[in-house]
């Protein structure tokens, strides 16, 4: 039987509008929020005291959030196109990307942004279907993936060491990519009769799921949602 979950923490009215996006930092000490108020926010991890916020981080709602593998930075993603890394600490801008010079085109909405697990690269997914590998310094495209999906890619993950990404998307498939080639490993197609995307995916060390081919030991710890 699963263990229950115990509340030990709460802080209601964190933002002004919805929270869409919270992780914890690599220590475990601090915890970032992003949010559709526009702003970022750092807590501590045990009573969920504020650190530090920047109010105004982004033009329009904050979609994803995430800290680097050292914890030193934290990166944003929005529905105006951009990505930005913050210092972790002040949350001082330490460099950005838009990803088109034409503002409100929603195929250039950023939907879920992550570190590699060296921290040198940023990986990003959008409503346009493209998955895009950046260098995590100055935001500089490495390499990315067209209509990887047929939808909004939703959610976006490195491997732990660093080779593939999984990806989600409103398409209902979850993808593995292999990094350097961007040739699809494997994938799973969630058909149902109610229409469903894919809005979180994990990727966890201490648990294994086996695809087809054996290559793969991952756990994908999807959260469905119907519309």
């Amino acid at each position: 039987m699963a263990d229950k979950l115990e509340l030990l923490s709460e802080k209601t009215n964190a933002h002004s509008r919805f929270i869409r996006s919270v992780a914890f930092s690599p220590d475990g000490t601090k915890i970032v929020s992003g949010s559709s108020d526009k702003t970022i926010k750092v807590w501590d991890s045990d009573k969920l005291e504020l650190l530090s916020e920047k109010t105004n981080a982004h033009r329009d709602w904050i979609t994803s959030v995430a800290f680097s593998p050292d914890g030193t930075k934290i990166v944003s993603g929005s529905i105006d196109g951009t990505i930005k890394v913050w210092d972790s600490d002040k949350l001082e801008l330490l460099s950005e990307k838009m990803l088109s010079e034409k503002t409100n085109t929603y195929r250039d909405i950023i939907r879920s942004v992550a570190f590699s697990p060296d921290g040198t690269k940023i990986v990003s997914g959008s409503d346009d279907g493209t998955i895009k590998v950046w260098d995590s310094d100055k935001l500089e495209l490495l390499s990315e993936k067209t209509n990887a999906h047929h939808h909004y890619v939703r959610s976006v993950a490195f491997s732990p060491d660093g080779t593939k990404i999984v990806s989600g998307s409103d398409d209902k498939t979850i993808k593995v990519w292999d990094m350097v080639k961007w040739s699809r490993k494997d994938h799973l197609i969630f058909n149902d009769t109610t229409q469903r995307f894919v809005l979180l995916l994990l990727w966890l060390n201490k648990y294994s799921m086996k695809f087809p081919d054996d290559v793969l030991d991952l756990l994908i710890e999807a959260c469905l949602q119907s519309r």
